[in-house]
């Protein structure tokens, strides 16, 4: 723990080689959490290097009492956030919702359910999750992983509640649809 307080102290005195140690200790976890969100690792580096910068230029406000390892994910997360309502097609969003209810969830038999359950490891869930489209992926992360509310989502993302929910509800919709296709093609039950 001494040893990061000096290695931020360091880096606050723009000393570049404190700089790249505090970057290679960090680099990977904060990689993990980026390719959460983008589908190649190309563009989930570039968010990590953002977020070191917006960690550089900002280590002076960095309260000590705080986990510097939360901090600097809180960081990571934010600049996601930035950058996914930078890209975002405003069309997409500014779409009204109809008055219609929520799609229900469609039923998946307990035995597809169970079998996902046994046999799908992270790494395919992961996999799956990758395909989503951006908007549901960046609300279900948001929401699933990260245990945001829809309120703090649809603040940071600049929408409605009613469109995060919306969002997290089709997300989930179609990782059932995959999980189902996966195991009724795989004849695994």
């Amino acid at each position: 723990m001494e040893q990061l307080i000096n290695l931020i102290e360091a880096c606050k005195r723009n000393e570049r080689k404190a700089q790249y140690a505090l970057y290679d200790l960090f680099f990977q976890p904060l990689m993990s959490i980026a390719r959460k969100y983008k589908n190649n690792n190309e563009d989930a580096a570039a968010l990590v290097n953002e977020a070191f910068f917006k960690a550089f230029t900002q280590l002076e406000k960095y309260n000590k009492e705080v986990p510097f390892e939360y901090w600097i994910k809180r960081i990571t997360i934010n600049t996601i956030i930035d950058d996914f309502r930078k890209h975002r097609k405003t069309k997409e969003f500014e779409a009204k919702i109809d008055d219609l209810s929520l799609k229900s969830a469609s039923s998946i038999s307990q035995k597809v359910y169970n079998n996902a359950e046994k046999d799908l490891q992270a790494k395919d869930i992961l996999k799956l999750i990758e395909g989503l489209d951006e908007h549901e992926r960046i609300v279900f992360n948001l929401f699933e992983i990260e245990g945001m509310h829809h309120e703090e989502i649809a603040k940071h993302l600049m929408v409605s509640e009613r469109t995060s929910k919306r969002y997290l509800n089709q997300a989930r919709e179609t990782l059932k649809e995959k999980i189902t296709r996966l195991f009724s093609t795989s004849k695994i039950y």
